[in-house]
């Protein structure tokens, strides 16, 4: 199941990133300390982030808060159900 291995809000608070695929659904988050939010791109495909940046099929901001990690794992999820992941 998609975000499983998920680190807590204490690993994007040190301004690391974060990504996870399966199969062709992938998706990273990027962790924007200074506003204390959190991104999520969503891409299809095999390759990597860096070289999927113009297929980001989904992207959505998130608070970098307890409540704001789990409706980002939400979205995710629905995110990838809706790709048949």
């Amino acid at each position: 199941m998609l975000c499983e291995s998920l680190p807590g809000i204490e690993w994007f608070a040190n301004d690391n990133p974060y990504t996870e695929c399966k199969y062709k659904f992938h998706y990273i988050i990027l962790p924007d300390v200074k506003e204390g939010m959190m991104t999520v791109k969503i891409w299809l495909g095999m390759f990597c982030y860096e070289k999927s940046k113009d297929g980001i099929i989904a992207e959505r901001t998130f608070p970098m808060t307890k409540s704001g990690r789990e409706d980002m794992i939400e979205y995710i999820r629905n995110e990838g159900k809706d790709a048949g992941q």
